[in-house]
């Protein structure tokens, strides 16, 4: 094994551009005669394999201050080198031990031979969602599991990153109908394993596998109290075919964009049509339609009504489906601007789900901020934070929220925070530049403004920030030049009128009205938050500004001039 990882580690800082193979390794490092055959031996894989547990092993031990690790990916001969640390700056742990029992889960790996990782991936996610539901158990939520994917970090350090107590890990092959799971907890304080399973089932029982775990893995963690955790539902949907196309859905839907959103719609239709009464295929869709909209990566005319529908149909076949009542609350907010309606809708989805960090986090952008009610948001948005410690969305939620209250100095922590994690964050970068912006130093935030443009693909907020601190700057032309450009995306997909009213504010150009007017037809998303958003504090005494405040139920607020921080 030490031939072998010195091998693959030399011929790799070598020839960097050449794909390691297992017929190259097997004529260096097996065959005696220059000949070797991997449809007859396994040697090399198995061995492979062997080196893969060993660095892992090492890395968990006395390598664990090692500055670089050295990591052999599943599936492949190559190694990859990276730094240690698997966060910069990690968060510190909130409090010196801990008050409830805490998990992460982290990415099972995936041993089947279908190499997505779709089957893998939406396993974690159930078993997840099952802990979740066990009270008295904090569950670190998937955005920051799912962070450490392939990072091969000591769970120590993982504990001290996102303020665990416990890791549970495992693999997962599907191969025909046959089934394998093995999962393995450790404990974050010292680095020892607790308790490791292994499951041969087929993949009818693959339902009663993820509620066994999670009723062993609550059985383990329970700490002063008798009582025996809740039973758990399942997601036995009579339809294995259809469970499958529900994972590939969630698979794509996790990826983010307008092309992977609309694959999770089609994988998502593909479930319901194999089990019509499968409501969480219809949740599924219900949220890919909200992102669409939300994101306004889509006309919001066209896809609410269909995340509206499809959240109906969710609920209709169980009325508990806390996603479904999720997007239902988040269409009432901002398509319909019935904003008590909306509210009761997501208190009724977090009495359900009381741990949900989704929830929450929608509950706080969707009512109470538009509402004004900042501090409500800012510890929805806390609670949120506390199950998903490595969110980027969650920090700049929260940068918004603190934006909204003028409180610019704790703002631009959060965004510096959320940039340290990713420095190309498009969010956070607008949130910085605005921070700067508010401050008067428009330079610093049109280089925040021009970078975020650059790397989300043009998104018209980035490019409206950037257009409106021209502006503001005596920078007409360049201003101009940016709404030309938005008129050419929109020749070619949906632009939301965003952009072109940051710009028409910043020029103070009465064609600002305008398309305000248009935005409210279109039941633009970012209409939520006219009554809080400083920047427009310029229109505060117009009367046609404040009529389309109550057009849309806005309340009317009186900000004062100055910001903190």
């Amino acid at each position: 094994m030490r031939r072998f990882l010195e091998f693959v580690v030399e011929h790799t800082l070598s020839s960097p551009k050449e794909h390691l193979k297992e017929i190259i390794i097997g004529i260096e490092l097996y065959a005696g005669h220059g000949e070797f055959d991997p449809r007859v031996t396994a040697v090399v894989r198995v061995d492979a394999s062997r080196v893969r547990t060993k660095l892992r092993e090492y890395y968990l031990s006395e390598g664990a201050a090692d500055p670089l690790v050295i990591d052999l990916p599943k599936g492949s001969y190559t190694p990859v080198f990276r730094e240690a640390s698997i966060l910069v700056n990690p968060p510190r742990p909130t409090t010196a031990s801990f008050t409830e029992p805490s998990i992460v889960v982290l990415p099972f790996s995936n041993l089947s031979p279908d190499p997505e990782s779709y089957f893998s991936d939406g396993l974690t996610e159930e078993i997840i969602h099952a802990l979740s539901s066990i009270r008295g158990l904090r569950v670190v939520a998937r955005t920051s599991a799912f962070a450490l994917k392939h990072r091969n970090a000591d769970v120590r350090e993982i504990g001290r990153a996102l303020n665990v107590g416990f890791v549970l890990e495992g693999s997962v092959r599907k191969s025909g109908n046959a089934l394998r799971v093995t999962v393995q907890l450790a404990s974050t304080s010292d680095g020892y394993q607790l308790w490791s399973r292994r499951y041969e089932r087929s993949l009818e029982d693959l339902f009663a596998v993820q509620d066994e775990i999670a009723l062993a893995i609550a059985d383990m963690l329970r700490v002063g109290t008798a009582n025996q955790p809740p039973a758990l539902s399942t997601s036995n949907v009579g339809n294995f075919e259809a469970y499958e196309w529900y994972l590939r859905g969630r698979h794509h839907l996790n990826r983010q964009t307008r092309d992977e959103f609309h694959r999770a719609i089609g994988c998502f239709e593909e479930a319901s049509v194999r089990s019509p009464g499968f409501a969480p295929a219809f949740s599924g869709m219900a949220v890919a339609w909200l992102y669409l909209g939300l994101f306004a990566m889509d006309a919001p005319l066209e896809t609410m009504p269909k995340a509206q529908k499809a959240a109906a149909r969710a609920l209709e076949i169980d009325d508990c489906q806390g996603d479904a009542l999720s997007v239902a609350a988040c269409t009432k907010a901002m398509f319909e601007w019935k904003w008590s309606e909306a509210e009761t809708l997501f208190r009724r989805s977090l009495h359900i789900q009381p741990r949900s960090d989704l929830c929450g986090h929608l509950f706080a952008l969707f009512v109470l901020l538009p509402m004004a009610r900042i501090e409500e948001a800012l510890s929805m948005l806390d609670d949120a934070k506390r199950i998903d410690p490595l969110s980027l969305l969650v920090s700049a939620s929260r940068a918004a929220v603190l934006l909204m209250a003028r409180r610019v100095g704790e703002a631009e922590v959060e965004c510096r925070r959320a940039l340290e994690l990713d420095a190309n964050f498009w969010r956070a970068l607008v949130g910085l530049g605005r921070c700067h912006e508010a401050r008067g130093g428009y330079e610093d935030a049109i280089v925040c403004f021009e970078h975020a443009k650059a790397v989300s693909d043009n998104v018209p907020t980035a490019i409206g920030a950037l257009g409106r601190a021209y502006a503001l700057t005596g920078r007409t032309k360049d201003a101009h030049l940016l709404l030309a450009e938005l008129d050419n995306l929109a020749q070619s997909r949906y632009v939301s009128p965003y952009g072109r009213v940051l710009i028409y504010l910043g020029l103070g150009d009465d064609k600002v009205f305008d398309w305000l007017e248009r935005s409210c037809n279109e039941h633009a998303g970012w209409l939520m938050y006219l009554a809080t958003d400083p920047r427009f504090d310029p229109l505060r005494k117009d009367v046609r500004f404040n009529s389309l405040l109550e057009r849309l139920g806005l309340p009317h607020i009186a900000y004062p001039a100055a910001v903190s921080g």
